[in-house]
């Protein structure tokens, strides 16, 4: 049998496939390898060009900075009378082309370089400011020759460096007016080697006084005030103002005085720790910290509202909480509404206007410009008295002319011990400033307005016998000065120094008068529609002005009271021509219960005689100036009162606005030693000052709102005017509010006696937004239009 012979063939393997295989991978990973190298230099460049882009941006943005603190340095230099900066009045500022309708400019000298004493115009001020700079330099060609105004007024600077010996990075600015505002431009080119970054913002010229109160006398700020913004005082720089008696720049005290005596007896113990261990100058001490805090210790009160401060605020919860929940109810009413459960007043007629000054304050508590239910949870009227009020005795800060070492040195105690109260200062400001300069803290005097009244001047008619009899046909009544009563001056004084016997109006009502030197009037339930303009002779300026013709009251005993003269013998002179009364050619005037729907400006007198020319509002006055006003509403008149303002027109309106009281040099008083309260309290008619308030001296009592600032003009001097016969400084000053027997004030009536109904109630609000009458010298201002920034050059 014949088999065949299988045979069994191997596989040979095949070679080369894991060549090819290292090959592919070799190329694979030299390609990722590549990659990688041009994606890891990418970047870099990219994180490279991210820096110097972001370099060039933060370049950018200092630049504003730096534009907007030259702008505002440059432009405080331009002291100007002219109360409204308009898109033309901005122009002639920048140009250098005002004239004398624009009213006074003063240039004053640089600060920090040495440029012309008088530049033209503002655009001018700022060149030479940057011709000044050190780290200004020319990079390339086209900046050689910078800075420079061009034709159409703009101005362009040289680059500034922001790194010594770094010729890479720099800023250039360019300021120009935005045409049709008061508006100027800042584009500012920022670079950082190639890259650049151009942004721009606005920046409005405008006019601002950033005070609630300014004064170059002293300050008093009793109980029941509270104060919104600022208060500056140059007091205490001259020479003799400083005393250690009285003659301080600032005197405030508790709203949380003659309540009860244990309180009493609570911030007296306050203040004495406030005055060894008030670190930073506020009025409070912090628990948690190491030096304020040891001032708490054996004081007996503590934060009991949260607010991480103790303060008189703590001392009056500790005094009236009874439970112990951190409020104190004043108003059960208000309470339910707001949705608070209360059970029963704590606080209820005690001090009722102390207990709606502090809740009803700052009524826009969120800011968002509405007054709303969402308030109301914030604190805003709610009934109840607690953290979400936010009580301050200042919410502002204290500036001061005067050293706190010669203060103190004279006064022999610490200041906190005499300008007693919480101050709330914005978070980027320090609650106290002293030794500040007169660019930082100004005074302005009466000798600054001698024609600061020449719109109020010219818009008034010189009429009033006529509208005095037009008044009478209409019903009202007419009391000659010869079957007039003596009354004393101050009125309602126990300490007066003369006495007048005024010829009477009543129930009449004036539009746009002129009030005859020599009137002395008293106008009793009066209207007043637009404004009314006191003339007196501004020629006052003998020593003896005051005391001319001055009466004292000499009781018989009989019950009648004879008028003798004060000083016998005493005369004055007025060009050459001996005045035996100085009262017939002056004006003092009191307006009882009147109505003013506008302003009350006069004459501006050559010196501070306030026995001759005086204002005092006393009884229920109102003030209105604006339509659209809410308290309108609650007046039984109120309907007539709006109507009459609109037919004013809007331009008329604001004017007057501007300024409710327009008098420098003259003493004004508002309100008087006793405080009159409806059985309603919300109406209470209310003092309502709005604009810059001017006088030269002021004093503020009973029930008043002021918005806007308070700007005194009287500063004292021993040997002048009304100090001629050894006066002393500390004898004039600012008094705004309550003060009593515990303050030393021996007019003011106590609770218990007769004639006391109330401590009053005062609130003063400065208003940033305020328009200024012409004629207060104040330097010019810049501020930043914050919508205003954009990414991009010149449009």
């Amino acid at each position: 049998m014949n088999h065949t012979q299988r045979t069994t063939r191997r596989n040979t393997p095949r070679r080369g496939v894991a060549s090819v295989l290292a090959m592919l991978f070799l190329v694979i990973f030299g390609a990722l390898a590549a990659a990688m190298a041009i994606v890891a230099q990418g970047n870099l460049r990219t994180a490279d060009s991210s820096l110097k882009v972001s370099r060039a941006q933060s370049a950018a943005e200092s630049g504003l900075v730096f534009a907007q603190r030259r702008l505002v340095s440059e432009s405080r230099r331009f002291i100007i009378a002219k109360g409204v900066v308009d898109a033309g009045f901005a122009e002639r500022l920048w140009t250098g082309s005002w004239s004398g309708g624009d009213g006074a400019v003063q240039i004053a000298p640089a600060i920090g370089y040495n440029g012309p004493a008088s530049p033209d115009g503002l655009s001018a001020a700022i060149r030479d400011a940057h011709l000044a700079d050190s780290s200004a330099f020319a990079p390339n060609a086209e900046h050689q020759g910078l800075p420079e105004i061009l034709q159409d007024g703009t101005v362009v600077t040289e680059p500034l460096r922001l790194e010594a010996g770094n010729d890479r990075l720099w800023f250039q600015l360019i300021y120009e007016l935005v045409p049709g505002t008061p508006n100027i431009r800042v584009t500012c080119l920022g670079t950082d080697g190639d890259i650049r970054r151009t942004l721009s913002m606005q920046f409005e010229l405008g006019k601002k006084i950033e005070y609630a109160v300014i004064s170059p006398n002293r300050i008093m700020v009793g109980k029941n005030v509270l104060i919104e913004g600022p208060i500056g005082t140059r007091y205490g720089t001259n020479t003799g103002e400083l005393t250690s008696e009285n003659g301080d720049p600032l005197v405030m005290r508790s709203d949380f005085r003659y309540l009860s005596n244990s309180l009493t007896t609570k911030i007296n113990n306050l203040a004495q720790a406030v005055a060894v261990h008030d670190i930073d100058g506020d009025g409070r001490l912090r628990p948690s910290h190491p030096s304020e805090g040891q001032g708490l210790v054996g004081v007996g009160v503590s934060d009991i509202d949260g607010d991480q401060y103790v303060d008189d605020f703590d001392c009056f919860l500790s005094e009236y909480d009874t439970n112990g929940d951190a409020l104190v109810v004043w108003d059960t009413s208000r309470a339910a509404a707001a949705g608070i459960p209360t059970s029963s007043p704590e606080f209820a007629g005690i001090d009722d206007q102390l207990a709606r000054l502090i809740d009803l304050s700052k009524p826009d508590r969120n800011e968002d410009g509405v007054v709303d239910s969402r308030d109301t949870r914030l604190g805003y009227s709610d009934g109840v008295l607690n953290v979400y009020d936010n009580y301050a005795k200042v919410s502002g800060r204290l500036v001061f002319g005067v050293q706190q070492a010669a203060w103190e040195a004279v006064a022999a105690e610490d200041w906190r011990a005499i300008a007693q109260g919480p101050v709330r200062a914005d978070i980027n400001e320090t609650p106290v400033q002293f030794g500040a300069t007169p660019d930082e803290l100004r005074v302005v005097t009466t000798a600054d307005f001698a024609d600061s009244a020449s719109w109020f001047s010219t818009n008034v008619q010189n009429n009033f016998a006529t509208q005095v009899t037009s008044g009478m046909s209409g019903g009202g009544l007419y009391t000659p000065v010869a079957t007039a009563p003596y009354e004393a001056v101050p009125y309602g004084s126990s300490s007066a120094y003369d006495y007048y016997r005024r010829p009477i109006y009543q129930n009449m009502t004036f539009r746009d008068v002129r009030i005859p030197k020599g009137t002395n009037a008293l106008f009793k339930n009066c209207r007043f529609e637009g404004t009314v303009y006191l003339e007196t002779e501004t020629g006052c300026t003998d020593p003896n002005w005051n005391y001319t013709g001055a009466l004292k009251a000499i009781p018989l005993g009989n019950g009648s009271i004879q008028y003798d003269l004060r000083f016998p013998g005493i005369t004055s002179v007025l060009a050459g021509q001996t005045l035996t009364d100085t009262r017939t050619i002056s004006n003092s005037t009191r307006f009882d219960g009147c109505t003013f729907l506008g302003s009350i400006a006069g004459d501006t007198p050559g010196e501070y005689t306030h026995w001759r020319n005086k204002i005092q509002l006393t009884g229920a006055t109102r003030f209105y100036s604006d339509p659209e006003d809410t308290e309108l509403a609650l007046q039984p008149d109120g309907a007539a009162l709006r109507s009459a303002l609109l037919a004013m027109g809007t331009d008329k309106l604001d004017r007057l606005q501007r300024s409710s009281i327009m008098m420098p040099g003259w003493s004004v008083d508002v309100g008087n030693f006793s405080n009159q309260v409806a059985a309603n309290p919300d109406l209470t008619a209310r003092v309502k000052l709005k604009g810059t308030i001017i006088a030269g001296v002021m004093d503020i009592r009973g029930t008043a709102d002021v918005l806007g600032t308070m700007l005194m003009t009287f500063r004292p001097v021993p040997g002048v005017g009304p100090l001629y016969y050894n006066g002393q400084p500390e004898a004039f000053n600012t008094t705004l509010g309550y003060f009593g027997t515990l303050d030393g004030d021996g007019e003011g009536s106590l609770p218990g006696g007769t004639g006391f109904t109330g401590f009053g109630e005062i609130r003063l609000r400065y208003d940033p937004n305020a328009k200024l009458p012409d004629g207060i010298l104040w330097p010019a201002s810049v501020e930043a239009v914050a919508d205003s920034y954009r990414e991009g050059g010149r449009s």
